[in-house]
């Protein structure tokens, strides 16, 4: 091959790349951005921030950078991050709801131990 053919063939490799590397990125990832931001308020709702502070840092975190990838482009990263941010608000929210159940239980225990040493108290006649 010569200099000519050659610079053809590789003008044809780099659009065949660039068209491969468009086609890969498919469409803005809006509705799991927003599925991520919805879940990331209901954990907060839930007691996340006191309860799962980690977790729901992470999935806060996680949905902002989807929104900022979709912002330049980058589709398929963006969609993957808001999934993730989606599943990781979902586990805080059920950490913080079953911080909030152990709370409560622990105070119905302790209720009930008032309960029961106030009728085992002798009476005075």
């Amino acid at each position: 091959m010569n200099y000519r053919s050659n610079a053809v063939a590789l003008g044809a490799i780099l659009a065949a790349a660039a068209l491969a590397g468009c086609a890969s990125n498919g469409p803005r990832p809006d509705e799991q951005i927003a599925r991520a931001d919805a879940s990331v308020a209901q954990a907060e709702q839930a007691g996340a921030r006191q309860y799962s502070g980690i977790d729901y840092d992470k999935a806060r975190d996680k949905a902002k950078e989807a929104r900022r990838l979709a912002d330049v482009g980058k589709n398929d990263s963006a969609r993957m991050l808001a999934e993730q941010a989606e599943l990781d608000a979902e586990f805080a929210a059920a950490q913080a709801r079953a911080k909030t159940l152990q709370k409560a239980a622990a105070e119905v225990a302790a209720g009930t131990q008032t309960l029961r040493e106030e009728t085992t108290r002798p009476v005075m006649p």
